[in-house]
Order: structure tokens, then C-alpha cells, then sequence
């Protein structure tokens, strides 16, 4: 009978006033003692409102029952499934929705669907991993905020390869206090390659210009970032396993005078034990340092390259590669151990002049930002 009367009424009762009876309705099913054939009888009421034209009406229904344990599961799962400003309340609040039907809603909705879900909490893993995968931006960013979600370090990972160039998606994951190397270096990396793209696409560089520039750029960040890290060996490995340690990155940590990264590297590449490569390394012109470079995979056509920077940083000293600068003498001590007649290394004697050029710089750009001394002190 009263659903008969609702739809009889519901056909010409405008939008606002069907949206209250909706929502009327609903909070009699939660909270009215009701028989149970009236109970009934307002659900079937409820299921015909979900195919009401206005969506204010089905977001009424969506208001009332989005936090409620009590809510009807099947009235819910077609909400959930309704437009983004009905399905947004149910989304984020409703304790009746599994997670395998929130990963699937996942799967199919749009960015505020995803965003809604990503506001959750508690968030269980498998949702984070579902939408760091499938996750639009403004998701991802949602996600990252949720301090009930469990964002495994994978999740996150995942997140900062797919929408590392996205402003919003990189400073959220900036906020967080258990960003790790692997993630900064995800990020850096993907602002690099979005740069690149920029200036070649613009035409300011050709696009092998571009490129190297952005190597360049991205070898000294990962070494400003291994500055930080304790484990350098581990943190090498997990470069290795990217595909993302090069011999450039090596050489330049050496001619850095950063012979700690440069040992934790030979170590982590030829698994040798760090403190067999350390001595291996003081005893840089011997057969062991040259089985052990060997064993690392750096290529054998520099092995006199490194050995002369290794001679140049006992010399002047290592540092500590906090800076992740290069040293002007270091660099010219090792071009100068480039074989003068050997046309295969042209490619790593071009890559030394470019360091050579940058250290100078660097060198210049040290020497005139130094405060000059005053009158008085003179």
C-alpha cells in the first residue's frame, strides 16, 4: 500500500519535496518500529525512489543511509554505483561495502570515485594498492592524505612512478615522514623526464641534449640522496635493480672524491664483502681492485680513468659527498688517464670534459657567492 501511494504521489511532487520523502522514509526504516510487512514495504518504496529522475533525491537516500550498518546492502551497492555526488557519501562512509566490491568500484569509477573511496578510514592495504595502481591523480593525492590508510611502501612506490610529474600527487608524498631513497629518487626521476620532454618539445634542446642534461641532473641528485643513507651498499643494490646504476654515476661519485659510495658500489655490484673491496680499493693499482672493478661490470676501457681518480683523491683528500659536486683536479687528474691513442674511450673522454666544464663552474660559482671580506677586515 505504501508504495502503491508513493508512486501514485511521486509522479507529478516536485523534485525537492520527493527528495524530503525519500529521506523521510529512510530514517524510518533505521530508526521507526516498524512492523515488519511495513518495514518491507518502505524498502520496496526506497528501491523505486533509486531510478527517481532527480539526483537530489537519490542523494537524499544516499545522505541518510551512506554511515548506517542498518541500510538495505542491495539499496547501497546501487548508490554506490550511482553518479559521483549520490555515490560520494556512501563511498567514503558505508561499513556495509566488502572490499572486494570498493576494489571493483575502484576499477570502474572516475577520479571522484576513486577520491572517495581513498578517503575511507580505515583503509585496508589491498584498497591502497588498488587505487595506487588504477588511481587518478586527485585519488592518489587523497590516498596519500588518509592517515588511516596502510599505504605500503609498494603502494606509494607505484604512485609516485605513475604521477611523479604531477605537482599535486609529488607534494603530497613530500608531506609524509616515511618518504624513503627509493621514492625520491622515483620522484626526481619523473620530474627530470617531464622536464625533458618540455625543453625538447619546446625545442630549447635537441632531444639528446635534453636527455643527457636530464641523466646529468639525476646522477647528482641520486647522490645527494645517498649523502643520506646509511646503508650505501643497499642503497646501490636497490639502484642496480631498478636498471638505474650506470658507470657514469660511479665515475662521478669518484671524481666527487666520494670513495665511500664509490667502494659500497663495486661492493653491491660484484657482491664482494665491503671490507674485501675496501682494501682491494687502498691498493687501487693491484690485480684484486682490477678482478673485483671487473667482476662489477664497469666497463674495462675506464678502468685507468678510475684508477688515476682513485691516485687524484689520495692526494686531495676524499669528501664526504655531501655535496655531490665534482672536483676540478680530481676530473683533470682522470682525463689526463685517459689513453691518449685509444678511439674506443672518445665517448668517455667527451663525458669527462663535460664534468670537467661543470666542475669549473661549480668552482667559479663557489668563489664569487663567497661573502667578500670588508673594509675593516682588509
Amino acid at each position: 500500500m505504501i508504495v502503491e501511494r508513493f508512486v501514485e504521489w511521486a509522479q507529478d511532487a516536485p523534485a525537492e519535496m520527493r527528495a524530503d520523502a525519500v529521506a523521510a522514509l529512510a530514517r524510518s526504516y533505521l530508526h521507526g518500529d516498524l512492523e515488519h510487512h511495513v518495514r518491507a514495504d518502505v524498502e520496496q518504496a526506497l528501491v523505486y525512489a533509486l531510478d527517481d529522475r532527480s539526483l537530489a533525491v537519490r542523494a537524499a537516500l544516499a545522505d541518510v543511509f551512506a554511515g548506517s550498518p542498518d541500510a538495505p546492502h542491495a539499496i547501497l551497492l546501487s548508490l554506490a554505483n550511482d553518479a559521483p555526488d549520490v555515490a560520494t557519501p556512501v563511498l567514503e562512509r558505508s561499513p556495509l561495502l566488502s572490499d572486494v566490491e570498493l576494489v571493483d568500484l575502484v576499477a570502474q569509477g572516475g577520479g571522484r570515485v576513486q577520491a572517495a573511496i581513498a578517503r575511507r578510514r580505515p583503509l585496508s592495504a589491498p584498497l591502497c594498492a588498488a587505487i595506487a595502481e588504477v588511481g587518478e591523480p586527485e585519488a592518489c593525492v587523497a590516498l596519500i592524505a588518509n592517515p588511516d590508510a596502510r599505504l605500503m611502501r609498494s603502494s606509494a612506490a607505484r604512485i609516485a612512478t605513475r604521477h611523479g610529474a604531477n605537482g599535486a600527487v609529488r607534494d603530497a608524498l613530500f608531506a609524509r615522514d616515511d618518504l624513503g631513497a627509493e621514492l625520491r629518487l622515483i620522484l626526481m626521476r619523473a620530474v627530470a623526464s617531464a622536464l625533458q620532454g618540455f625543453v625538447s618539445g619546446c625545442g630549447w634542446l635537441a632531444p639528446d641534449r635534453a636527455r643527457r642534461a636530464a641523466d646529468d641532473a639525476c646522477d647528482r641528485g641520486a647522490l645527494a640522496i645517498a649523502a643520506g643513507e646509511t646503508d650505501r651498499r643497499a642503497f646501490v643494490a636497490q639502484l642496480a635493480a631498478r636498471g638505474e646504476f650506470s658507470p657514469s654515476l660511479a665515475l662521478r661519485a669518484l671524481l666527487g672524491g666520494d670513495v665511500m659510495l664509490f667502494e659500497a658500489a663495486l661492493s653491491a655490484l660484484s657482491g664482494q664483502s665491503p671490507a674485501r673491496v675496501s682494501g682491494f680499493v687502498r691498493d687501487f693499482s693491484g690485480r684484486g681492485f682490477e678482478a673485483v672493478y671487473r667482476d662489477s661490470g664497469l666497463p674495462l676501457s675506464a678502468l685507468p680513468v678510475f684508477r688515476a681518480a682513485l691516485s687524484a683523491t689520495r692526494e686531495f683528500g676524499p669528501t664526504s659527498g655531501a655535496n655531490a659536486e665534482l672536483s676540478r683536479r680530481i676530473v683533470e687528474r682522470a682525463l689526463a688517464g685517459c689513453p691518449p691513442y685509444d678511439r674506443t674511450i672518445e665517448p668517455l673522454r667527451a663525458m669527462l670534459r663535460r664534468f670537467a666544464a661543470e666542475a669549473a663552474r661549480s668552482e667559479a660559482r663557489r668563489l664569487f657567492d663567497a661573502p667578500m671580506p670588508s673594509a675593516a677586515a682588509a
